[in-house]
């Protein structure tokens, strides 16, 4: 592999991650597990720019990219491959299907399309005319030996005196081609209003019983020739593109669009979808079977996301670099839907369930900014009090039941308590709707998807924390876990919200896959860490030597060091929005984590935060931490509205002997200046000068007396800080 793929990973360390993937398959293989594995990563422009790449589904850019992206994608991994736009999810509020294209090969490797540019590489319009149209369809309906009558021409529903494209009724028998003659006035197909391609507004309703209710179309949008698919099985869906791809040569005709239908999955057609989400676009990887090949998958995935000009994070105006907003995934099943290892190993989802709640670093070391209750992902505790009770009587009872004979009793076991707080089955942390969901027309595919994961800026890193996983997976299909749920109540925040607790969480997973046979080395997830947290900044001490009980003591160095931590943001009630209602979150709070690299520091010395005492608790073999809790901007609505923001904050180092401060500097949220940025950061090295300009040290109070009042912690924030419950001091 080249080692550019492997980065931020030395070829030393990649080769070891190589050797641990292949101990991983045997691991299953010897646990009879057979698993596969898939994931959707998320992809932005370099600098994304507009409702699309924030918030909304579609806008006038994203489908250009993914066209883009779709063809550097064949160039670079699927030659011979073809494009498909179809429909892609649709939601009650959206007045169209979202997009979603297909790009389809041959299992068997035998090219589907052999010219990449006679399909549209862009969002560019192209230069196609109606004449195009009707040569295409009429030479298309000969060449399926067809007659030229059966094609017909089509109008919109107040413009009858011009042809908005062409229709050809088409099937496939098993044998040849077939046509129907569709009888309307004038030989005119009258469109259905709206906005969409013709092929999805024939008026079918109109036709009599014994007509064909499938047709292929051609038509002129945005000057680029579209050809709408009919719905196939597979050899006759081939069949056509091969048809159609001659048609299009003979004629010409460059920069077209296949849209339409595709057709039932089938093992002989792998597709990767890439679709638009909103602020990001999508890619659905097709299931691998190992972890290698879905490292391969994600390589080719990332190059060509690059080569389309895209990544895998954001740079914040401040400076922080995040993730892309959208849900990486990572979704674990088998061979096909009833073979999955969920069914066929009844212990491994109770396992896997319980795992997860024992070890809050698989919920939050991996995911986005936007997590806890309210968010995409909620943990099982984080949703409703009563929600582990019945959950212990619902493992229970899978690991009971020996090999489920009916998978949709197996199924609800779980559906109606891995969800949030609303009762939506698909937002949860460990989500179950497609593993055997009666209710769905893609539910049935014994699949378990693991949503509390982030696309991570590089392939490796992310093909890295899916290895991680699947390793867990294969530990728990060797051994089942079946410990009691842990009752974490507000330790669960207030504890692994912090980094240094969620890496200790980390170092423990390694260990128990050690004592399994499975030897991960947590190091090998450090650089993901660093920049889930990336550091703030810190302060370098040294103690003074002293004399202790007739004994001489060296002075000693010791370093405060500071990091981004987690924040949950919570729910806010219904409000009106456009004469509708709406519920927003308050994303008014921050955190972060100050933590020193050996406990005997607090034997010295104290942090004051803003005036107040951080109280740093053990984590490790030797270290210790604490977290502090602020409003960082003042928003409506938000919680607390009383409450004033907190930044910059203060940070002094305290000694305990003298009660003077050692050292300080400022965080602040924005810049020093406290001046709006113009930009973005044009680009990582700018993003950290930005970061690196927030942490001011601040030598005007070091020297300075200081009292250290006494506060009390709430039994929930034993671990951290929280400003908000302390009147605000004056600072120096």
């Amino acid at each position: 592999m080249p080692a550019a793929t492997t980065a931020p990973y030395s070829a030393k360390t990649w080769k070891q991650v190589r050797a641990f993937g292949e101990t991983v398959e045997t691991a299953l293989g010897r646990a009879g597990v057979q698993l596969s594995m898939g994931g959707e990563p998320t992809f932005v422009p370099l600098a994304p720019d507009g409702a699309e790449w924030q918030t909304a589904a579609l806008g006038p850019t994203k489908l250009g990219y993914a066209r883009r992206f779709a063809h550097a994608l064949i160039a670079g991994a699927h030659p011979g491959a073809v494009i498909l736009e179809t429909s892609g999810k649709h939601y009650p509020d959206e007045p169209l299907p979202r997009w979603a294209l297909l790009v389809q090969r041959r299992a068997d490797g035998h090219p589907i399309w052999h010219e990449p540019s006679r399909l549209r590489d862009g969002g560019e319009p192209g230069g196609h005319q109606p004449a195009d149209a009707k040569n295409f369809i009429r030479r298309l309906a000969a060449k399926l030996a067809l007659p030229a009558d059966a094609v017909l021409a089509a109008h919109e529903p107040e413009a009858t005196d011009r042809c908005a494209g062409f229709v050809l009724p088409l099937d496939h028998d098993g044998t040849s081609w077939c046509s129907d003659h569709w009888k309307f006035k004038r030989n005119l197909v009258a469109l259905l209003p709206g906005e969409s391609p013709l092929g999805l507004r024939l008026p079918l309703a109109a036709l009599a019983e014994k007509n064909l209710r499938r047709a292929l179309t051609a038509e002129v949008r945005e000057g680029t020739l579209t050809v709408f698919l009919p719905p196939l099985l597979t050899d006759a869906y081939l069949a056509l593109l091969a048809s159609v791809e001659q048609t299009l040569a003979e004629l010409d005709l460059r920069g077209c669009v296949l849209a339409g239908y595709a057709p039932p999955p089938d093992p002989a057609l792998p597709s990767v979808a890439i679709v638009s989400d909103p602020g990001v676009i999508e890619v659905n990887l097709m299931p691998c079977a190992t972890w290698a090949e879905y490292d391969r998958q994600l390589v080719q995935v990332f190059a060509a996301a690059e080569k389309a000009g895209l990544c895998a994070r954001k740079l914040q105006f401040n400076g922080r670099e995040t993730g892309t907003g959208g849900g990486a995934h990572l979704v674990f099943g088998g061979p096909a839907g009833s073979l999955s290892p969920f069914f066929t190993f009844p212990p491994l989802l109770p396992s896997l369930i319980r795992y997860w709640q024992h070890h809050p670093a698989l919920s939050y070391a991996f995911t986005g900014q936007f997590m806890g209750p309210s968010s995409q992902a909620p943990r099982i505790d984080e949703s409703t009090f009563e929600a582990l009770y019945e959950l212990e009587i619902a493992c229970a009872g899978a690991e009971q039941a020996g090999t489920p004979q009916n998978l949709a009793l197996f199924d609800l076991l779980f559906r109606d308590l891995l969800m949030d707080r609303s009762g939506n089955t698909h937002r949860a942390e460990i989500s179950v709707d497609k593993l055997w969901n009666p209710y769905a027309p893609n539910g049935r595919l014994g699949l378990v998807e693991l949503r509390a994961f982030e696309t991570c800026p590089s392939s490796a890193a992310q093909s890295l924390t899916a290895l991680f996983v699947r390793a867990v997976i294969a530990r728990l299909g060797a051994a089942p876990f079946r410990e009691a749920f842990m009752r974490w109540g507000g330790r669960l925040h207030d504890r692994f919200f912090l980094p240094t607790f969620l890496w200790d969480d980390l170092e423990k997973i390694c260990g128990d896959l050690a004592a399994h046979g499975l030897p991960f080395p947590a190091e090998w997830l450090r650089p993901h860490w660093e920049w889930r947290f990336p550091k703030l900044g810190e302060f370098a001490l040294e103690t003074s030597p002293r004399e202790e009980g007739g004994r001489k003591i060296p002075a000693e160095k010791f370093t405060v060091s500071f990091r981004q931590a987690l924040e949950a943001w919570p729910l806010l009630g219904e409000a009106p929005n456009m004469g509708t209602v709406a519920r927003s979150v308050d994303a008014s709070m921050d955190r972060i984590e100050a933590s020193v690299d050996h406990a005997r520091a607090l034997e010295h010395g104290l942090l004051l935060v803003n005036g107040y005492p951080c109280d740093l608790q053990l984590v490790g073999a030797n270290g210790a931490a604490g977290g502090i809790r602020f409003r960082a901007f003042y928003l409506s609505p938000a919680l607390h509205p009383h409450v004033p923001v907190h930044a910059p904050l203060l940070l002094e180092w305290v000694d305990r002997a003298t009660l003077t401060v050692v050292a300080a500097a400022r965080w602040h949220v924005w810049n020093p200046r406290n001046r709006p940025y113009a930009t973005r950061p044009a680009d990582a090295a700018e993003a950290r000068t930005r970061h690196a300009e927030r942490w001011e040290p601040w030598p005007h109070t070091v020297g300075q007396p200081r009292f250290v009042p006494r506060i009390d912690f709430p039994p929930e924030g034993r671990h951290t800080l929280d400003l908000r419950r302390y009147p605000a001091q004056a600072r120096g």
